[in-house]
């Protein structure tokens, strides 16, 4: 009888389980596992949340993204599933050693599809608009015979995934109208990480991601990116590097996104690198279903 116990615990654990998974909307659904029997089995704290948590609402959300030398909150009001299919507006502010940001704009995701629509000010530090050349080098960026940077960026995005074998391919289209820049000066812009004759520029990444873990909690692999600035003799950019996320709890992930220099006209080192995104991510809603902390 005593050797039956546990058999028959386990048993009964089991049958919970089940059920529970059965009632959910989807596995992430699930709240956070408190048996032995889950944690034995791969169903730990250390999972993916915003997978159509909860039901369709109003809601406030926020994100935070914080790296060694960064921090970038935004805030969202909108209808529908927060950060994973849902249509409202958003607002954030970026800070880093580099300079300020301020941001507004409108934001749609769906099922593949993140399109967002918005403006963007920048006020670096330390950073001047630069003078009309074919090719800049790391100290060029040091200039100050230019009045300082402090621009607006009405910029536009799509964003889409797609399943594939072993993960996922992802590509990003973005197209920006660089504003209140002064003639006949150029700008370095701090989001792109690169110099551009106003106004046009765009930029196009494609990317595949191995998908790890239960429900998918950590991918990563590589992505490559082409920029391209009309008005600045057809001048072309091309990045390429690794990318990560890592699920660490329901709400906290942790992301990375080097793109290094692969082909340019200009020579500006680490700088022209974007390494903008090196650090942790935390969501929060409202009408969250287990809002335990991180």
């Amino acid at each position: 009888m005593v050797r039956r116990l546990p058999i028959a615990m386990a048993f009964i654990a089991s049958i919970d389980v089940i059920t529970s998974v059965a009632h959910a909307q989807t596995a992430a659904d699930l709240p956070p596992p408190t048996n032995a029997l889950a944690t034995a089995s791969g169903v730990t704290r250390h999972q993916p949340y915003w997978t159509g948590n909860g039901p369709t609402r109003g809601f406030l959300s926020t994100t935070f993204d914080v790296g060694a030398m960064y921090a970038r909150p935004t805030m969202a009001v909108g209808y529908g599933k927060p950060h994973y299919r849902w249509f409202g507006l958003e607002a954030g502010s970026g800070f880093s050693l580099t300079g300020s940001r301020l941001y507004g704009g409108v934001r749609g995701v769906w099922t593949g599809i993140d399109f967002r629509i918005g403006a963007r000010y920048e006020a670096p530090v330390e950073q001047n608009f630069l003078p009309p050349q074919r090719q800049y080098v790391r100290e060029d960026l040091e200039t100050e015979i230019a009045p300082q940077s402090r621009y607006v960026a009405l910029e536009s995005e799509l964003t889409t995934s797609w399943p594939m074998p072993g993960g996922s391919m992802f590509g990003v289209l973005s197209g920006y109208y660089i504003t209140a820049v002064p003639e006949p000066y150029f700008v370095f812009e701090h989001s792109l990480k690169t110099v551009v004759a106003p106004p046009w520029v765009w930029r196009a990444r494609l990317g595949y991601m191995v998908h790890l873990g239960w429900l998918e909690s950590m991918r990563f692999g590589a992505a490559a990116e082409v920029m391209h600035v009309p008005l600045r003799d057809d001048t072309v950019v091309v990045r390429a590097g690794p990318v990560l996320n890592v699920a660490l709890t329901h709400h906290l992930d942790a992301v990375g996104a080097i793109m290094l220099i692969a082909a340019s006209p200009d020579s500006l080192g680490v700088v022209g690198a974007d390494i903008g995104q090196l650090g942790v991510r935390y969501r929060w809603a409202t009408g969250d279903r287990w809002a335990e902390f991180p």
